[in-house]
């Protein structure tokens, strides 16, 4: 639709589909880079499809009504880079990680990733803000992290249960 990209900021229910949708695009783009390190390769294949499983209704449903939103009447034929470059997002996620390692990520992408933060289908629904109990989010200690992942840079953050 003509006029229609990047994030539509005064419509609230379009909004919220959008910033959820990138952070489902930053979590493929980190599964599919952690792909490439073997270490990690097997817990993330095995977590990104767990969640995915859990939230692929609520991914249709957010990708069916961006669709709609930013190409109208052709939205049966917008696929998932469209709706990407539509917001504008990157392709690769290393610009997203700052200082923070590749690997560290990776270490800390299976345990995090079941987290509320990663609930579409809840914020769906609720909203972005975190439920009370989640409000404040705690570091992340190197206890936190699996057996032998040590991160060479701060380790993301990511509420704890």
């Amino acid at each position: 639709m003509p006029g229609r990209l990047g994030y539509a900021v005064d419509q609230p229910e379009i909004l919220i589909r959008q910033r959820l949708f990138g952070l489902a695009h930053g979590l493929s783009l980190l599964a599919a880079a952690c792909l490439d390190l073997p270490a990690y390769s097997q817990p993330i294949q095995d977590a990104y499809a767990a969640w995915h499983v859990k939230q692929r209704a609520t991914i249709e449903t957010i990708v069916r009504d961006l669709s709609r939103y930013y190409f109208g009447p052709r939205a049966d034929e917008a696929q998932w880079p469209d709706l990407s470059r539509a917001l504008g997002l990157k392709d690769s996620i290393e610009p997203a990680l700052g200082e923070v390692t590749l690997h560290a990520a990776c270490a800390s992408l299976p345990a995090a990733i079941v987290r509320p933060r990663y609930e579409l289908d809840r914020m769906l629904v609720e909203g972005l803000d975190p439920p009370p109990s989640q409000a404040t989010i705690p570091v992340v200690t190197p206890g936190d992290l699996p057996p032998g992942a040590v991160p060479s840079a701060p380790t993301p953050v990511t509420p704890r249960e």
